[in-house]
C-alpha cells in the first residue's frame, strides 16, 4: 500500500515540478508564444504558479538579449514545491520514522 502511494505521489509532484520548471525556463529563454505546447506550458502551469505572483513586491524582468523574462512567482513555486513535495515524501516513506523504530 506504501508504495502505491509513493508512486501516485511521485509521479503527481514530478508533474508539477515539470510544469512549474519548464514554464520558469520557456519564459527565461524566450520561448515563442505562438507555439502550441508552450501555450499548453503556460496554461497548465499557470495554477500552480498564480498563487506566487507579485510576492514580495518582485516583478517579472525583461532578460538581456534573449527576448525572455525572469520570472519571480515561478521560482518560488518551483522552490516551495520541491520543498513540500520532499517533506510529504519523508512522511509517507517513513523516513521519518525509521532513526525511533530501531532505538
Amino acid at each position: 500500500m506504501r508504495s502505491l502511494l509513493l508512486t501516485i505521489f511521485g509521479g503527481f509532484w514530478a508533474i508539477v515540478l515539470v510544469l512549474v520548471g519548464g514554464r520558469f525556463v520557456a519564459l527565461l529563454a524566450g520561448a515563442n508564444q505562438d507555439s502550441e505546447l508552450i501555450q499548453d506550458l503556460y496554461d497548465w502551469s499557470e495554477f500552480w504558479v498564480k498563487p506566487f505572483f507579485n510576492m514580495f513586491g518582485l516583478a517579472n524582468k525583461a532578460v538581456e538579449n534573449t527576448g525572455g523574462v525572469f520570472e519571480p512567482a515561478s521560482l518560488i513555486a518551483f522552490a516551495v514545491y520541491l520543498i513540500i513535495g520532499a517533506f510529504v515524501w519523508t512522511i509517507l516513506s517513513g523516513a521519518a520514522f525509521t532513526r525511533f523504530r530501531h532505538a
